[in-house]
């Protein structure tokens, strides 16, 4: 039985192969669409996103370090969607490798192994800063083998779902918080396997 994978089918994950993966599992979607009625994310979501990278791109061409941070977070966004739609087509498939290629993926070869799960994160530090009301700093240990890297808060005791905020980088600063509360944060390496292990929860007073 075949498993989805995220393999580019080139030699290297350079940020122009990935957009052409990106371009052909479009193409396969919209030829199949018959079989990929509720597609989650959307054919028209694929479509902006990989947009906005190529526009990004365009952007960080004369590497103005703004546009390039900009660039790097449209294309963690654009594989964070691409992730999703593998987990998408990974039920759908059921196995079955014919559906996995209209989908615009590759099926694993007959007796190999599956990537292995991301590990947990050894740590997440949490910077307050005191001077601007509502930013505080998440910063994690580095993980060669992510995709991305997908940080988590919420209010402290709240039953609310956390906000994720996913960054091609393991340092993220977030904003808007509200003040002198007392927030929750982890953070989970997004990887090739869908299984995803979180950091143990770290409190703290945003100011």
């Amino acid at each position: 039985m075949s498993k989805v994978t995220l393999k580019t089918g080139g030699t290297s994950n350079g940020e122009a192969q990935f957009v052409r993966f990106v371009e052909n599992i479009i193409v396969k979607l919209t030829e199949n669409a018959d079989l990929f009625t509720d597609v989650d994310p959307s054919i028209a979501d694929l479509e902006q996103a990989l947009a906005k990278v190529k526009q990004a791109q365009a952007d960080a061409a004369y590497r103005d370090k703004r546009f390039v941070v900009l660039k790097n977070q449209a294309f963690a966004a654009l594989k964070t969607m691409v992730y999703h739609l593998y987990l998408y087509v990974e039920r759908q498939a059921n196995g079955d490798a014919a559906i996995i290629l209209a989908a615009g993926f590759k099926p694993s070869a007959r007796g190999t192994i599956g990537p292995e799960p991301a590990p947990q994160p050894k740590f997440l530090s949490v910077e307050v800063n005191a001077r601007i009301s509502g930013v505080t700093t998440l910063k994690t240990a580095y993980w060669k083998g992510k995709l991305a890297y997908q940080f988590e808060y919420r209010k402290k005791n709240s039953d609310a779902e956390w906000t994720r905020v996913i960054s091609s980088r393991s340092k993220v600063t977030m904003t808007g918080l509200e003040p002198v509360q007392e927030y929750e944060f982890r953070v989970a390496y997004i990887g090739r396997n869908p299984q995803m292990t979180y950091s143990d929860v770290v409190r703290s007073y945003v100011f």
